[in-house]
């Protein structure tokens, strides 16, 4: 019976060694997915940070160029430290809660030539193709990354 009590001992020890392994693997696994999760959020809350636009028009005046349906000049500029697409695929324009169809959008720069991102710092034109009342009107785009942009403008 001598025997049996230190034999029994070194066989709990070793159980003890191998779940104490076991729990320590799976620990290691779970924070090991936690920190890659972290990684993967921080870069895309990074890109998110970096890229950004605002609507500068005067709201009192918008350009309107046309005999109906009327062309309606809004500036975008990219103030972001990334350059944004800009094109009719990559972002939606929205008026009084209406999605305006890529095809009555035209995107060019500020001279009128086609452009398909905006560099940072640079100021875009979204010509918007459509017939508007007189009155307050709510213009919202949304970007490529799901920013939201909103705009309160009144026509005469």
């Amino acid at each position: 019976m001598a025997a049996g009590g230190p034999a029994s001992e070194l066989i709990m020890f070793i159980v003890a060694i191998i779940v104490a392994g076991s729990v320590a693997g799976a620990l290691a696994h779970v924070t090991n997915d936690i920190a890659g999760g972290i990684k993967i959020r921080g870069e895309s809350l990074s890109y998110n940070l970096k890229s950004d636009a605002v609507i500068i028009n005067d709201p009192e005046n918008i350009p309107v160029a046309g005999t109906g349906p009327y062309n309606y000049i809004f500036y975008i500029k990219n103030v972001g430290k990334e350059s944004i697409t800009f094109s009719s695929d990559a972002l939606q324009v929205f008026i009084d809660g209406n999605m305006i169809p890529p095809s009555n959008l035209t995107l060019v720069d500020v001279n009128n030539a086609p452009i398909s991102s905006l560099d940072p710092y640079e100021v875009g034109k979204i010509v918007v193709t459509t017939t508007l009342s007189s009155g307050a009107h709510k213009l919202v785009i949304v970007l490529e990354n799901g920013k939201v942009r909103s705009f309160v403008f009144r026509l005469p």
